[in-house]
């Protein structure tokens, strides 16, 4: 029989040790006062691998990448993508990986160093238009072989399919399918046409991490004290210093009995005037550091 209050205990100790875990992970970036709650932002790391993916084609033979015509809206995807990256700092790109093809006709030495070149001058490419110099990008090229052909043979309309699918799949020598398939003029034109050209290209895949963003709010009402109000105010000209003495006498009872400040916290107080007008008192909202204010009379 299984002892509940243990499971309990050890499913308190695991949910104890997650948050414990979360909480010394996470940083705090910015805090502010909410009314009677202060509320406090943080970043936690998040190790989950996220990934993009553009595919990029070729013309026959090239190794040189158009960013318009069949490329132009994936090169305006990977323009936004690594735009956004520059301003989001939740993003932290670990990894770009470039892997150039090139299809299965011809040599293979010359397909071999075709979607090498590919591969290398895409990386080129990205680094000057993103400002790359010095991330790591992996690159690796790789032909296409005839069998990658088979599904779409299969799905022609090609009335000898069976036939060209033991082609493609034959043990022989890339070359030797190359001529056989060549010397089919229904099916080389198919494969020239619709199925070749898709698989001349370069795929550019980035990986990232993205931190996530956490508010808490904690209810921590504002406790006031109350502090002497300090006030400053010049002589008018043309008066005696009889008046002036006087003026300074009323200025520090108004000082020391009518108007106190009332300070909230660092960022703000007010002014409390005991004395502004017949049955209500005045109250002044001060930012304590700036010289805006806003004035408004609360009755008692």
């Amino acid at each position: 029989m299984k002892d509940n209050t243990s499971i309990y205990v050890l499913s308190l100790l695991l949910a104890m040790t997650f948050v414990g875990s979360v909480s010394a992970q996470r940083r705090q970036v910015a805090e502010w006062r909410d009314g009677d709650y202060v509320v406090r932002r943080y970043i936690i790391p998040d190790d989950k691998q996220h990934s993009e993916v553009y595919e990029i084609h070729y013309a026959v033979n090239s190794s040189a990448a158009d960013d318009s015509g069949v490329n132009g809206d994936v090169m305006v995807s990977l323009d936004r993508f690594f735009e956004e990256l520059k301003s989001d700092t939740l993003r932290h790109v670990k990894s770009i990986a470039i892997a150039g093809y090139a299809s299965p006709d011809g040599t293979v030495s010359f397909n071999t160093e075709l979607a090498r070149r590919r591969a290398q001058q895409l990386s080129t490419m990205l680094a000057h238009r993103y400002n790359l110099r010095g991330t790591d990008i992996v690159i690796t090229s790789y032909v296409e072989p005839w069998s990658a052909t088979t599904d779409a043979i299969e799905h022609s309309t090609l009335s000898n399919r069976g036939a060209l699918v033991n082609i493609v799949n034959a043990k022989e020598a890339p070359m030797v399918v190359d001529g056989r398939l060549k010397r089919d003029g229904a099916a080389w034109q198919y494969l020239k046409s619709d199925v070749l050209p898709d698989m001349r290209r370069a795929v550019v895949t980035v990986s990232y991490t993205e931190d996530v963003m956490q508010e808490d709010m904690e209810y921590s009402p504002m406790e006031l004290f109350v502090e002497e109000l300090v006030v400053v105010e010049e002589p008018q000209k043309g008066k005696d210093r009889r008046e002036h003495h006087d003026n300074d006498a009323h200025h520090k009872h108004k000082r020391d009995d009518r108007r106190k400040v009332i300070i909230l916290n660092e960022w703000e107080g007010v002014i409390y005037d005991a004395g502004a007008s017949g049955d209500c008192c005045a109250v002044e909202y001060c930012y304590m550091n700036n010289d805006k204010s806003k004035r408004k009379n609360l009755h008692k």
